[in-house]
């Protein structure tokens, strides 16, 4: 019944969705591909990412298996590439980034995502559930906004009259269809629906080493903190874990050596 229904709502619509052949906007490319609309997949290149290759490769290759499968009832349009340097400046924009940055660590693409969100009203952003603490964008928008359902399609939208200025010329011009899905919701329904062999194909790191996932790139640790470490390889997870306990050691040494010198120097802290 809700497919149905959000068949209805998409089928005359083309959904512009930025796509990293990541696991979050490839399995929003997968949950549309099974109704009746048409995808426009969107790549913004140009920004820096080691990954760029790996990412595009997936997407191809994703994209091709997607047409083989005889569930796929959406039009799929091949991929709009768009090179971030073409993205008009805006200063409001970039000022209102740099304000909602300061206190939520708020990734430096959303600034020239909102950019061009600003040309593209309702852009899908394949944002997933998550803690606060791991989610940067999820703390901007609690911190700065509220969200509401969409009423013209699936997912959700910022509430206007409940989101300060800033945060509305940031992420604004989004939807957030998967927002209220956590990574082990979306496992469930790929494991239900049977695409398993098609996400396996995801990439998810910013830092390849050696054409592998680094472990330590924010997208590898979301992925680890919220339980989808599946995602990656065995020397990845390990560096991960060796970086943990590193950064747990200094900051353990950090606090002796802060105690000690509160023990010579009383108060320092205050100092």
């Amino acid at each position: 019944m809700q497919d149905e229904k959000t068949d209805i709502s998409l089928k005359n619509n083309v959904v512009r969705i930025l796509w990293t052949g990541g696991w979050d906007s490839t399995y929003r490319i997968v949950e549309l591909s099974r109704q009746l609309c048409t995808v426009q997949p969107i790549y913004v290149y140009g920004d820096g990412r080691h990954s760029e290759q790996f990412e595009i490769k997936a997407m191809r290759k994703i994209l091709l298996e997607l047409s083989r499968r005889k569930e796929t009832r959406a039009t799929i349009l091949p991929i709009e590439f768009i090179d971030k340097k073409s993205i008009p400046s805006n200063q409001e924009v970039t000022k209102a980034f740099e304000q909602i940055a300061n206190t939520t660590r708020l990734g430096t693409q959303h600034e020239w995502l909102a950019r061009l969100a600003l040309l593209n009203p309702g852009l899908e952003l394949g944002t997933e559930s998550a803690p606060l603490e791991v989610s940067n964008i999820l703390t901007a928008i609690n911190k700065y906004g509220k969200l509401k359902k969409d009423e013209n399609g699936d997912g959700f939208i910022l509430d206007s009259s409940r989101s300060n200025k800033e945060v509305m010329l940031v992420l604004g011009n989004f939807k957030f269809p998967i927002i209220n899905k956590a990574g082990h919701d979306m496992k469930s329904n790929i494991q239900k629906w049977g695409y398993e062999d098609i996400m396996k194909n995801v990439w998810v790191c910013h830092a390849p080493i050696f054409g592998k996932p680094c472990g330590f790139c924010h997208p590898c640790e979301l992925k680890i903190e919220t339980g989808m470490d599946f995602l990656l390889t065995k020397s990845a997870l390990k560096r991960y874990a060796r970086r943990n306990k590193k950064i747990f050691i200094l900051n353990k040494i950090e606090r002796r050596i802060s105690k000690a010198a509160e023990k010579v120097i009383p108060n320092s802290r205050n100092i």
